[in-house]
């Protein structure tokens, strides 16, 4: 379990029980007992490994078009040293460049991420070549409803719908 999830620490305990044909509990259980912590945390450290390493200043993302507080376009062209061995971008580093391109979006006010829903589509490898589009699209208080959509062409590969709330200018 512990290897699985170094390779995708996305994975749920739903997801281990089915791929281990074992129950949620047990999963729950084992994963206490190796000292695993619950996939919120492993994100979460996975995104702060990655936002130190690489973030939103990667050399390969190029901002087209950027309105504050309201929507954006960037190209993201994948390099070998973005891949992990088995020749794919990890998840967790699509994860922390959307956060980095939705932090720029807000102008660097992100608070607190209270929601940080993520779909890894598809595969993505060396050579591609991402379309992001970024999108504020709520505001409600003092919380924003931040989209980020990857597309390799026509086909959506990565999206992320965070939900955080803002700093104020003062803070």
């Amino acid at each position: 379990m512990r290897e699985t999830l170094r390779q995708n620490p996305m994975l749920t305990d739903s997801d281990l029980a089915e791929m281990f044909s074992v129950s949620k509990a047990t999963i729950r259980l084992d994963r206490q007992a190796l000292g695993i912590p619950q996939m919120r945390e492993r994100m979460e450290h996975a995104v702060q490994n990655e936002m130190s390493s690489s973030g939103v200043h990667h050399e390969n993302i190029e901002i087209l078009q950027m309105t504050s507080d309201r929507n954006g376009l960037a190209l993201l062209e994948i390099t070998d040293d973005m891949l992990d061995e088995s020749g794919y971008v990890p998840a967790e580093r699509l994860y922390g460049i959307a956060i980095g391109l939705a932090r720029k979006l807000v102008g660097g006010r992100l608070e607190a991420t209270q929601v940080g829903n993520i779909k890894y589509k598809k595969p993505v490898t060396a050579g591609t070549k991402l379309i992001i589009k970024m999108k504020v699209a709520r505001m409600r208080q003092e919380k924003k409803y931040i989209y980020i959509v990857m597309d390799d062409k026509e086909t959506e590969v990565f999206r992320a719908k965070f939900i955080a709330n803002i700093a104020s200018k003062g803070r």
